[in-house]
């Protein structure tokens, strides 16, 4: 069945740039530039740091009388640094035996998401700029959706599995920290090895969605809405195209950014390869983290008009 799908995809994506060649390449370059303009920059002095850190032995050091520093470490550049910088992380540090399983599944599923300057810098003015009173107010919303219950969300579970002592810590394991430019050199080559994949599945993402918005000029909602979470960036630029309410824009822009994408999920099961942490898990997660902010934004907007 898998294999088939591939097959579909492959040669429907081979015949629409035979027939759509323009848009095609419209979509990759729009890809690359956001990746280049603002998934590399973010992430990639973090991917390095996260890894050399992690070589070093320095976390473990730190760490030895309890996991809360890589919790604390993981969500703080999750929510900073943003997608998917908390899943990377989170995954780290779970090869090297901080975090367990569970700890590890319940950060990346919360503190995966897009930074404030991704939020605040693209999609918020893209949807709203100039077009809602307060926007001051929207912003802190936002904030409060996807940041801050979020996180509310992760304290509460990772209560039940913080352990002072890390007793299941094993494996190869300095004693001191060491730290020379073999770790450095090592750290710079996985760094960009990992943002390299992510590239490649925004730009095929972008393409993927680009074709659909071409062949379904009028798609009916639940068509829309599949579309909108297949790749975020293109989603929100859909979103703006659509004439719309207000209040239903916001409501579809709090679930895009909290569910994010398809496309994130197949850049999270990139990095989950050599940790081994369930995707399957994962996705649940952030459906079911979704649908409960969806819902909680549902009766917002309908409690308070801010449009």
């Amino acid at each position: 069945m898998k294999k088939l799908l591939f097959i579909c995809i492959f040669i429907t994506l081979i015949i629409s740039s035979l027939i759509y060649p323009a848009e095609i390449i419209d979509a990759s370059r729009t890809g690359i530039l956001v990746w280049f303009q603002q998934i590399l920059p973010a992430l990639l002095p973090f991917t390095i740091l996260s890894t050399l850190l992690l070589k070093t032995n320095l976390l473990k050091s730190i760490s030895k009388g309890g996991n809360l520093f890589a919790i604390g470490i993981t969500m703080c550049c999750g929510f900073i640094f943003g997608f998917p910088i908390g899943a990377k992380l989170a995954s780290d540090f779970y090869n090297s035996k901080l975090l367990s399983k569970r700890q590890a599944t319940i950060l990346s599923i919360t503190a995966n998401n897009f930074s404030p300057m991704y939020v605040c810098g693209f999609v918020l003015p893209t949807l709203f700029s100039n077009k809602v009173e307060n926007y001051n107010r929207l912003v802190y919303s936002t904030y409060t959706f996807v940041y801050l219950l979020p996180l509310c969300i992760a304290a509460i579970l990772l209560i039940c599995t913080y352990q002072k002592k890390q007793h299941y810590i094993e494996g190869n394991v300095y004693k001191n920290f060491e730290l020379n430019m073999q770790f450095l050199d090592n750290s710079i080559t996985l760094g960009f090895q990992t943002l390299i994949k992510l590239c490649g599945y925004i730009v095929i993402f972008s393409v993927f969605t680009k074709i659909i918005s071409v062949l379904l000029v009028n798609p009916p909602l639940h068509l829309q809405i599949l579309i909108e979470n297949l790749e975020i960036t293109n989603g929100i630029q859909l979103l703006s195209s659509h004439n719309l309410s207000q209040k239903y824009t916001y409501i579809m822009t709090i679930q895009i950014l909290t569910f994010g994408g398809l496309s994130g999920i197949a850049q999270t099961n990139s990095i989950f390869y050599e940790s081994k942490l369930s995707i399957y898990k994962y996705i649940i997660g952030k459906v079911t983290l979704s649908l409960l902010l969806t819902l909680l934004t549902v009766i917002y907007v309908s409690c308070f008009n801010h449009f």
